[in-house]
């Protein structure tokens, strides 16, 4: 039996812990042992020598392979150096957890108006404007300014991390979450925030199933076709769509995606999906 961590930040874990049951049980039934691990339980370094380590409550430890669901470039990245694979692995980390990143990797693909400010920068020259953290999710901190003193008041709760403002859509307030597993397409769940611009569903969006249509679909493989083809594949992640003037348009792209509105509103079982995919790719 393969084994396999489950990896997290401690925060993160501390409120995921029923997705993390769930993914030990959906484990069993594909040869994979899995085990949950917060970072704070691990040691990265390098020897005298040169060679990457990693110690688990203070042994050394090297899993078959881990499943991250952290969102840090450098531990990814560490771990792979040891060969060790990680789903999804440290180039996806690195394009999905910060906005701008992701804007600047998917050129030439339509979405939203985007600044990146600078020190310094000033207030839009026009509004109003959603700002957002670059390296946050699950819509922290996300707002819209109608003016020049609420975009300042929206980077203030931002500072000292690093900001983004976009152009408004036309359709504000509904995006569509693309689920996809080893590369294709599984599902989407429509959602619409109940007041406002953000559509969370654990800020209180509504959501239900929604079958990618000819244009949604096209639009998500096109993403799917870039990271892979910079080996960054997705293997469990969300392409989240936005609408302006009738047309999908990218939002982002979620590396450590939430299933949990997915379970809510479908009889689909994605973590046993996507464990059947590890386990394949590891035989």
């Amino acid at each position: 039996m393969k084994k396999l961590w489950l990896l997290y930040a401690d925060e993160d874990y501390a409120v995921n812990q029923d997705f993390g049951q769930l993914m030990r049980q959906r484990g069993q039934n594909h040869g994979l042992e899995i085990q949950p691990v917060c970072l704070s339980q691990l040691e990265l370094g390098m020897t005298a020598s040169g060679q990457p380590f990693c110690r688990l409550n203070g042994e050394n430890a090297k899993p078959n392979g881990v499943i991250s669901r952290q969102r840090n470039e450098l531990i990814s990245r560490h771990l792979e150096q040891m060969g060790v694979p990680v789903f999804n692995n440290s180039r996806v980390c690195a394009l999905c957890n910060d906005k701008r990143r992701t804007c600047q990797f998917l050129q030439g693909l339509p979405m939203p108006e985007t600044f990146f400010p600078l020190a310094g920068s000033p207030p839009p020259p026009d509004f109003p404007v959603v700002v957002k953290p670059a390296c946050s999710h699950g819509g922290d901190r996300v707002a819209l300014a109608q003016n020049a003193d609420q975009w300042q008041a929206a980077m203030d709760a931002i500072s000292p991390q690093p900001a983004l403002w976009q152009q408004v859509v036309s359709q504000a307030g509904m995006d569509l979450r693309i689920y996809v597993v080893d590369g294709r397409i599984v599902t989407g769940v429509m959602r619409r925030a109940r007041q406002g611009i953000v559509s969370n569903y654990k800020l209180g969006g509504m959501v239900h199933l929604h079958e990618p249509n000819a244009p949604e679909r096209a639009l998500a493989e096109r993403v799917i076709d870039r990271f892979d083809r910079a080996g960054a594949h997705l293997w469990f992640a969300g392409i989240d769509l936005l609408y302006h003037c009738g047309q999908p348009v990218i939002g982002e792209v979620e590396d450590v995606v939430g299933s949990r509105m997915l379970y809510q509103c479908s009889q689909l079982d994605i973590a046993d999906m996507y464990l059947d995919a590890v386990s394949k790719t590891m035989e």
